[in-house]
């Protein structure tokens, strides 16, 4: 099955209405496999923020989050943890930005994950305080903390921790792709309605509250502005896009994105390492 055409192509899609917000996902589509910025990307959305609002919405913890988006001049809440987390730029004065809105995995979900992932012998992680917490120390860890930039916080036991407050989100992190998939399957299958279990990379099997997503963290960072989803256009690449690309008023996904991330797209784009994002801005007339 063929997908959307390439919004670069002659007569290529565009949106029926001018953008009044641009909303952009990092891994795999703002940044390539390496975690590169294309310095064609980081000028075209450095233009576009100064034209309209620029919100990026991504899995990371706000920490990973926030030098790519203070690289690529970007100044909206950003919206993190898949959804889980609203949550301010700093202030020019140094203050930290202020947490909008936050909503975790429920401790039995966090627990569910936390059992089944030592069963099956996927490495875990939880999250809180913005911190990456876990009790092994595993080459998936250390990966995991080279492509986020984050150091690891070692606890002597996951479960007290997510028993007692559950997590911002809980991830399994598993390199090789056939065990990513049964992961996200049995991940799926135990948790049911308690959780959504999403990738935000092919390696990370991700989980969070199910009452989160990027649509609805971005409308909200998209009221803030004085804009609606339905006005916005949305870029992104992964499974945990979705439901954003559903929310926009016009969806881009990277052309090497699954088929089920394409079915909920108006057009394509280059991947990152070709600098999709700044030709799919140049398109649209947003630089």
């Amino acid at each position: 099955m063929s997908g959307p055409p390439d919004i670069v192509q002659p007569g290529g899609p565009r949106p029926a209405f001018t953008p009044q917000a641009l909303i952009l996902d990092l891994d795999g589509t703002v940044l390539d496999s390496e975690v590169r910025l294309h310095h064609r990307v980081r000028d075209a959305v450095r233009d576009a923020a100064q034209r309209l609002p620029v919100i990026v919405a991504t899995g990371r913890m706000y920490r990973s989050a926030l030098p790519w988006a203070t690289e690529m001049h970007v100044t909206m809440p950003l919206v993190c943890y898949q959804g889980a987390m609203v949550r301010e730029m700093p202030h020019r004065d140094g203050t930290p930005g202020a947490t909008l809105m936050e909503s975790g995995v429920s401790p039995a979900a966090s627990l569910i994950a936390l059992k089944l992932a030592r069963r099956r012998g996927w490495y875990f992680q939880a999250y809180a305080g913005d911190e990456i917490l876990c009790d092994e120390d595993r080459p998936e860890g250390e990966l995991y903390s080279r492509i986020s930039g984050i150091e690891r916080t070692f606890v002597p036991d996951l479960e007290p921790v997510v028993r007692s407050g559950g997590s911002t989100k809980g991830v399994c992190v598993v390199p090789d792709p056939e065990e990513a998939k049964r992961c996200r399957d049995a991940l799926s299958a135990a948790l049911g309605d308690s959780a959504r279990v999403t990738p935000s990379r092919p390696e990370f099997i991700e989980v969070v509250s199910p009452e989160v997503s990027k649509a609805g963290a971005c409308a909200i960072v998209c009221g803030r502005a004085g804009v609606t989803m339905e006005r916005a256009v949305a870029i992104g690449d992964g499974p945990n896009d979705n439901e954003l690309l559903d929310a926009a008023g016009f969806a881009v996904a990277v052309s090497s994105a699954a088929e089920e991330v394409l079915v909920h797209a108006d057009a394509t784009c280059a991947p990152p390492q070709d600098a999709g994002v700044a030709d799919a801005l140049l398109a649209l007339g947003l630089v």
